[in-house]
């Protein structure tokens, strides 16, 4: 089966946003994307269908804002800074989905832990973060005694308390935003500017 268009893709998320998951039903998806739900159903999509591309398209777009912050020529610490700002622009676009996810199974961002059991945010969201921060100790703009675990901390604390904090506190992105790089820019400022 084809990928749903993408406009199909973004009725569904503003379904789910004004209904929630509960109330997403084959008639609000289909009114809203301007068809009957007999084309829905032809065309072979459910709420569930769309919400798997609306994720796939969220995670391709992540994976689009990295490339630029990661081929930009600033400094690591720069380049941080754009690499959260992707992250944050996805999740203005998506934020009722990631919302939903936040708040159930979030098995897409995971992968299993190993002997532990415990659940690992999969490398591929943690991967930029990691790659800024072993630059940074290149470049000496940014400290970490262990830029994979502080990879997976920043995507973590970032990604999800941003999309808490606009979705269940209402709060504008620049505020949320500015919060979340002065939380995050004091975890990996570079030792002599903390002093």
């Amino acid at each position: 089966m084809a990928d749903p268009p993408q406009d199909l893709v973004q009725a569904a998320e503003a379904v789910l946003d004004r209904h929630g998951w509960h109330g997403m039903t084959a008639e609000l998806i289909a009114e809203a994307a301007g068809i009957n739900r007999v084309t829905l159903y032809r065309r072979g999509h459910n709420a569930a269908t769309l919400m798997a591309a609306a994720v796939t398209a969220a995670a391709r777009e992540f994976r689009e804002g990295a490339l630029g912050a990661l081929s930009d020529g600033g400094t690591a610490c720069h380049r941080l800074t754009l690499l959260l700002e992707a992250l944050f622009d996805v999740a203005d676009r998506h934020l009722a989905l990631l919302a939903l996810l936040y708040d159930g199974p979030t098995a897409v961002f995971h992968l299993s832990g190993g002997d532990s059991d415990a659940a690992v945010t999969r490398f591929e969201y943690t991967e930029p973060f990691e790659r800024i921060l072993r630059d940074g100790l290149t470049d000496a703009t940014l400290t970490t005694s262990d830029p994979s675990r502080d990879a997976e901390l920043i995507f973590n604390v970032a990604g999800w308390t941003y999309v808490h904090m606009r979705r269940s506190h209402g709060q504008p992105a620049e505020r949320a935003r500015a919060d979340l790089h002065r939380l995050i820019g004091a975890l990996v400022a570079e030792e002599s500017a903390r002093t």
